[in-house]
This record gives C-alpha cells, structure tokens and sequence, in this order.
C-alpha cells in the first residue's frame, strides 16, 4: 500500500507541474517557466485589467525594455506540441497601443515556426488574437512557445512598452491542412499545394504552360511578373521541412526569359541562423530568349558566403534583380522543374522513388518492397536526422512506425548503389 501510494503521489506531482496547451496561467500548483531573453521581462501577476473577455485572475505581463528591439519571452512545455491537425492558435492580449502585432514562435528540437499576428486594434481592450499556421512549414518536435510583442521597435521599459496575454489555446481550423511541397518541384501536383508569397511587387501564378518544348514539355510552369517601378520583386515558396544540401550543392531550374542576358537569383532562407546572415544565394544567366533553358546553381563554391546550410526551408526566386519591371511581357519570365542536379557525382535528394511503401499514413509498421535487393533503409525526419536505419538485404522489408511521433517522414531506400527516397505520414 505504501508503494502505491508513492506511486500515486508521484503521478499526481509530475501531472500538477505539467505544462502543456492550454495555457490560462490560473494554477497556484504548476509553475510557468518563462525565459526572458534581449531585455524582455515576463512576470505571472494579477489581472489589472479584469475586462471584456477575460475575466481571469491571473494573467502573463511581458515589458520590453529600455531600448530592446527584439525582446520577448518563451515558455518551456513538458512535451512538443502536435500540430498534425490542430493549427489554430489563439491569444488574449492586452496593449496599451493600437496597431502593433504579436509574434508567436515555436522553437525546440526541430526547425522553428513562427507567424506574425494582425495589428491589434485597439489600444487599452483585450482582444483575441489567432494564428493559423495550416498553410505553414510545422513540425510536432518543438515544445517551447515564444512571445514578442512589436518585434523590431525599440521599447522604453515604461506603460507603452508592457504588454498582457493570457489564455493561449490550440485548435483545428475549418480550412484544409495543406500538404507542402518537397524537392523536387515540378508543379504537376494535384494534391500538393505550392505555397508562394509574393513581395517587392512580385506576382506569381501556375498556370499552363503557354511554350512547351523538348526542353521543357510539362504541363504546368509557374509564372512571375515584376511589376511597373518594382526593383527587388520576388516570390518564395514555403517547402514542407528543411532542404538538404549535406550531399549534393548543385540545383537546376528551368526558364523562360522574353530577354536574353537577365539573371535568376535563387536564394535558400528559414533558417533560425538566418537572422544572423544564415540565408545563402547564387544566380545565373539566361542565354537564351523566348523558349526553355535549364540553369545551374552550383553551392559549392568555397567562396560562397554564407555558406550553405541543411535548416533553410524556403526558395526565393528574383528575375532581373535591381532592374526595374514594367509589367508588361519584358518583365514576365516563368520558371519550372527545381530540382537537385542529377549529376552523378551527387546523391539526388528527394528523387522519384522506385521502392514502393505502405501502408501511408502508417501507424504501426511501415512496409517496403522494391524490384530488387534493398541493401539499406533509413528513416529521416524533416530536419534531415536520421532516427532508423536497416540493412535488410531483401526484395522486402518492415520498419517498426509505433515509436515515431505524428508527422512527416522521408525514407531513403538504397537499392544497386543507388539511393531512391519516399515521403509517407506517421499518424
């Protein structure tokens, strides 16, 4: 009796000091565990300001300091966050101004995530602030949640600088969740989404493709137009996890220019060393006008710099960069097929697989059979870490699944010397 009730209480402890979603910071047994960082304090206290929709006793208070740009806090959880299919966040928040916006970010074991909220609206009223991250790159390894109100502006440490927010919350939204894209892009998919945020006047779209040739005969391209005065337009496209350069630097896109001479900037970005010029970059040129051409970008250059890296999760495209557009045909190019070159000096990374697996989604054991030996498989994650590998030395081949987390997986199958790679869903 007396074990099981050490037992019990140690239960009960480790469940009262748990910390997990959703947060109302209104247990006088569990402990908060904010970490401050760049002059940011946080501080559990009473609620001033006891009002509207929230009417709880205790709220989180979070003051940048005197002339802290990029202060903020984060709280710890006790377990990664499972964003499979809840993507809905929401924050009460307080501010003593209108229109600035809170960024809530996750960090962790994995790639970090983030979004930047709409301003809030009013000044001196709690509000409900939510963040949808269903079109975004996540992952359900990071169990810490960072708060920075009004990134980028200098605080003074005084009333306009001391934010509220309570009540964090997670839920499913209405809209689907989107099924990223991978290398390599070929803009066929009927469902992969191929998320593109344009910028600087950029406009981009997939549509049809308007000169097919023995080039390039794909169906869909996709196509980008610097608008009128616009120097740096671009668009970037959110990619499902972390791209891998660790064995292949080269990447080939195709084009089409209306002009020959103009220059496509590809750029990798995402990373959390990107703040700190983690982002890397190249360009080409287009020698041809008015039909296809595939360009090379090679990141082998040991004078590149920054040099590359495996954490960036994003592409950028600029056409013509730091020449103004017009808008018209002489400032709409199209691009297609991205992908990691084929050379054979390189492992092609994320290729067509010839190894079939199932089932996908996967629960409990993964299946894999191919057409010939399979001499090895390994199991990555979407941050490139290699989590299970086998040496099978078969045509067939089950991986035990019931282990892993919820989330996306690759599996690279080496069959003849040549590594084939898949994509399945842990659920």
């Amino acid at each position: 009796m007396k074990k099981i009730t050490s037992i019990a209480f140690l239960l009960i402890f480790s469940i009262g000091f748990a910390q997990n979603l959703p947060l109302d910071f209104e247990s006088t047994t569990r402990t908060y565990p904010f970490t401050d960082f760049d002059g940011g304090v946080a501080t559990k206290i009473g609620n001033p300001q006891i009002s509207g929709i929230n009417t709880s006793k205790t709220v989180m208070q979070l003051v940048k300091g005197p002339g802290a740009v990029w202060a903020g806090s984060k709280i710890t959880l006790s377990a990664p966050v499972d964003l499979t299919t809840d993507r809905i966040f929401k924050v009460k928040v307080f501010s003593p101004v209108a229109g600035i916006k809170l960024l809530l970010k996750f960090e962790g074991a994995g790639s970090f995530f983030q979004k930047l909220s709409s301003p809030i609206t009013t000044a001196n009223v709690w509000e409900e602030l939510t963040f949808d991250f269903s079109a975004e790159a996540v992952n359900n390894l990071n169990n810490q949640i960072v708060f920075m109100f009004d990134f980028g502006t200098v605080g003074d440490g005084g009333p306009n600088s001391t934010y509220l927010f309570d009540d964090i919350t997670q839920s499913a939204g209405t809209a689907p969740i989107l099924a990223l894209p991978i290398l390599p892009l070929d803009f066929e998919s009927n469902t992969e989404t191929y998320p593109f945020t344009d910028f600087g006047g950029g406009a981009t779209t997939i549509i049809s493709n308007p000169y097919p040739n023995a080039v390039n005969s794909s169906s869909n391209v996709v196509r980008i137009i610097k608008n009128p005065g616009e120097t740096f337009a671009g668009s970037v496209i959110q990619m499902a996890g972390p791209i891998d350069f660790s064995t292949n630097k080269i990447i080939k896109v195709k084009v089409w220019s209306p002009v020959a001479g103009k220059k496509l900037l590809l750029k990798f970005e995402g990373s959390p060393t990107d703040f700190d010029g983690g982002a890397f970059e190249t360009d080409a040129i287009v020698t041809k006008a008015n039909e296809w051409e595939e360009l090379t970008f090679d990141y082998n250059s040991p004078t590149l710099f920054p040099p590359v890296n495996n954490n960036d999760n994003k592409i950028v495209f600029f056409f013509d960069f730091g020449t103004q557009g017009d808008g018209g045909p002489n400032s709409t190019f199209y691009f297609d097929d991205v992908a990691f070159s084929a050379n054979p000096l390189y492992l092609p990374s994320f290729a067509n697989s010839e190894a079939n697996i199932y089932p996908n989604p996967v629960s409990n054991q993964l299946s894999i059979d191919a057409n010939r030996e399979i001499q090895k498989v390994s199991i990555y994650n979407l941050l490139g870490q290699e989590i299970l590998t086998k040496s099978p030395k078969s045509n067939k081949t089950t991986l035990e699944t019931s282990g892993l987390q919820k989330g996306v997986y690759i599996t690279k199958t080496t069959l003849d010397g040549k590594v084939s790679t898949s994509k399945f869903i842990k659920e």
